[in-house]
């Protein structure tokens, strides 16, 4: 899917990788940071299929900056993916959930402790991702991302209420 997105921020103009990093993370309204690293490999394999191509920019008196453009094939990969639906990905490859499951399954311990620790990281990913809805400036697109993002970290949290009724009181 980083592919996609960088292609999709080459159509109006080539980048360079920290551009395009720097683009990606705020199209996602910053929830989702991207290693530089992870950027340069993407673009080397999209400049191996054909999707991109780069030039090498002299800056005097800076080392020189390789700039990258969308190729005609990148462009049309980039609109046949676009239209595309995706497939619905069942939340169920979770570490948490396995150990929610492991608990259940072996009644070793009491799985309050961990139920009460990841409640909180539920609750504390909620209030930054709020944190990103106060933005005055947050773009109306970014703004469903994070939306979504915060409906489902709710679901997570009514999914907890679910595993406390059934794991604690024998629900």
């Amino acid at each position: 899917m980083l592919k996609y997105a960088l292609l999709g921020l080459l159509v109006d103009r080539p980048r360079h990788g920290y551009d395009l990093k720097a683009g990606f993370e705020t199209l996602v309204g910053g929830t989702w940071p991207l290693n530089i690293g992870q950027v340069y490999t993407t673009l080397g394999r999209l400049e191996r299929d054909g999707l991109v191509r780069s030039e090498l920019v002299e800056q005097d008196p800076r080392p020189d900056r390789r700039v990258y453009s969308l190729t005609e094939t990148g462009e049309k990969e980039l609109r046949r993916w676009l239209v595309d639906a995706v497939e619905p990905q069942p939340h169920v490859k979770d570490e948490f959930y396995v150990k929610v499951l492991l608990h259940r399954a072996l009644a070793l311990e009491d799985p309050a402790d961990l139920l009460w620790a990841q409640r909180q990281n539920y609750l504390e990913t909620l209030a930054t991702l709020t944190a990103v809805l106060d933005e005055p400036s947050l773009a109306d697109a970014t703004r469903l991302l994070v939306e979504g993002a915060v409906l489902h970290v709710e679901a997570d949290l009514r999914w907890l209420d679910r595993c406390e009724e059934t794991l604690l009181r024998g629900g």
